[in-house]
């Protein structure tokens, strides 16, 4: 099985190594947010096509354009994330998977360049490590929904989720019209109708496992957290607690998995980037076992 890689910067490598956590931060926060809005759009058009088709024949004026009416509601739908609150958000943490025996050694030359300039460091985990992690995460915090998921790279219009989204979504568009405009009798399948917070949450963990095909070669895998609002009990290890927000210098939010337990996730390897500050032995002896430290030394200017 290939390692989970996670490039950071030499801030977020200290960081980890002496908090004994890991760090899921905001999804509006991350810096390719806007990759997440890949997907709903995609989502919204089908959405908005099949209300269309339930509405009155000439109900839309001849100057509706589609593509427009679409930008407006990817506008509103990211203030509609925003202000969800704190109980409502979703936090992400990212890894990277190799496609080759060269970037497990060495890492992926398009992801040293984009995240870290070369001048970061690649933490290199076992699946198995991460997935304990969040095990015994969901036993003492309380969540809505906590997992490891693989990204898929575009979407596929036949998948039964992406229908599913698109005719709930239409559902809500057409509630609002059918409220806009009593008189002209719009039909809504209140069967089909979720709540809008449960459907909120459904499209964000949708947004988050699909992106461009552009991002391929990251094979990426991500940590999806929602915390819950309130407390919960667990069977046997007792009360699930609401997790705190925390804010890093920068002003970022994060929520720290791993707070509730003495287990400190421990990489296989830390690969130090071309151009990054090659003494980290002070880190590395953080960890108890040691991790194995590699170069990534690539060709670059």
């Amino acid at each position: 099985m290939a390692l989970l890689s996670h490039y950071t910067s030499r801030v977020g490598l200290e960081g980890i190594a002496k908090s004994k956590t890991w760090w899921a931060t905001s999804f509006l926060q991350l810096n390719d947010a806007s990759e997440y809005f890949y997907a709903w759009e995609i989502v919204q058009r089908k959405a908005l096509r099949l209300t269309i088709e339930k509405l009155p024949a000439g109900v839309l004026p001849a100057s509706f354009d589609l593509q427009s009416h679409a930008a407006n509601a990817t506008a509103q739908f990211r203030q509609l994330v925003a202000s969800s609150g704190d109980g409502g958000l979703m936090y992400v943490a990212s890894f990277a998977t190799a496609s080759t025996e060269d970037h497990e050694r060495r890492g992926i030359l398009t992801l040293w360049d984009r995240y870290t300039q070369h001048k970061g460091y690649c933490l290199q985990f076992e699946e198995n490590d991460i997935r304990r992690m969040l095990d015994l995460e969901l036993q003492k915090g309380s969540y809505a929904a906590l997992s490891l998921e693989r990204v898929r790279y575009g979407v596929d219009e036949n998948d039964r989720e992406f229908k599913t989204l698109s005719d709930q979504l239409a559902q809500i568009y057409l509630l609002q019209a059918a409220r806009a405009r009593p008189d002209l009798q719009i039909e809504v399948d209140f069967e089909r109708l979720p709540s809008e917070a449960y459907l909120l949450r459904r499209l964000m963990e949708f947004c988050a496992r699909h992106k461009d095909p552009c991002f391929e070669d990251e094979r990426e895998v991500r940590i999806f957290a929602f915390p819950a609002d309130e407390a919960s009990v667990r069977f046997l290890t007792g009360i699930a607690g609401v997790k705190k927000r925390r804010q890093t210098p920068a002003g970022k939010t994060y929520i720290a998995l791993g707070e509730y337990w003495d287990f400190q996730l421990t990489p296989r390897r830390i690969i130090i980037g071309t151009r990054a500050d090659p003494d980290i032995a002070s880190i590395v002896g953080l960890y108890d076992p040691k991790p194995e430290v590699y170069h990534a030394s690539l060709p670059i200017a």
